[in-house]
């Protein structure tokens, strides 16, 4: 299997993944298929090629290392030698091994990820590479500390978060506000964030790391349509924060699902 995993190309791994968005009647099959490749090697393209991961169970995209390009060549960019990141809701840890590895060791990755199976996958992946730079929280990030119930569509879901937990299977987790974190941890410099919907949560928790440490911030934004913009606008902008898609278009009103990089510059005066 790994072998065919190396032979297809990778704009038809990634076509596929997007298929059954489209056709949710094909998502069982490409999910088995999927699955079918998935499992522990080398990370064969991209940013991560060369590095060890343990994709059972998980994103099939992960070990192809088609898993996003233009997410893993921003992750590269902009995770500097020494420098900190944060990764909100981690997964399995495919873009905190890229970016573990572009810090280097006097640099430092805090991934968080509150689903348990999640959070043992990335220590996995972190150990696989000799990585000791990469920190675990396991922990979800919002606006609040405290504990609440996540929704767990399944041990190693990219669909987890605490926008699913009244609607389904769900377990208690940790939460913390980043300001909070950030009083004992190193600020990041570049913060990135795919939460499946809490990101203004998770935003409005950092208003202070964000004001006082001004990190790239690489955000997945789920279906906030008009509220995340207008955060953007009052919160980040005065910040000098210039903020577009991942290909540089301007950020989208309607109700989607889409990339935004928001990119420190100027401060406001």
């Amino acid at each position: 299997m790994r072998f065919f995993l190396q032979l297809l190309p990778a704009p038809l791994i990634r076509y596929a993944g997007r298929l059954q968005f489209r056709m949710p009647f094909l998502r069982g099959l490409i999910n088995r298929v999927g699955q079918s490749l998935a499992g522990s090697g080398v990370i064969l393209r991209g940013e991560g090629r060369g590095l060890r991961f343990n994709a059972t169970g998980c994103n099939p995209g992960y070990l192809a290392g088609t898993s996003v390009p233009e997410e893993q060549a921003l992750v590269a960019r902009h995770s500097h030698r020494g420098g900190v990141v944060y990764d909100l809701g981690a997964n399995a840890g495919f873009y905190a091994m890229i970016a573990a590895r572009q810090v280097g060791p006097e640099g430092a990755v805090y991934a968080f990820e509150p689903t348990p199976a999640l959070a043992e996958r990335i220590r996995e992946n972190a150990a696989l590479n000799g990585f000791e730079n990469v920190h675990v929280i396991e922990a979800a990030v919002s606006d609040a500390d405290g504990v609440v119930r996540f929704g767990v569509a399944g041990p190693l879901s990219v669909k987890n978060s605490l926008q699913s937990a009244a609607s389904g299977p769900s377990i208690e987790v940790r939460t913390l506000r980043l300001d909070t974190f950030c009083k004992t941890h190193p600020h990041p410099s570049l913060l990135l964030m795919d939460i499946e919907g809490a990101e203004l949560a998770a935003l409005q928790g950092a208003r202070q790391m964000l004001a006082s440490s001004r990190p790239v911030v690489m955000v997945e934004v789920h279906w906030l349509g008009e509220d995340f913009l207008n955060f953007v606008e009052a919160e980040m902008k005065p910040l000098g924060y210039a903020a577009t898609t991942y290909d540089g278009s301007p950020l989208p009103s309607e109700l989607t699902r889409y990339h935004a990089l928001l990119l420190p510059g100027i401060r406001r005066l």
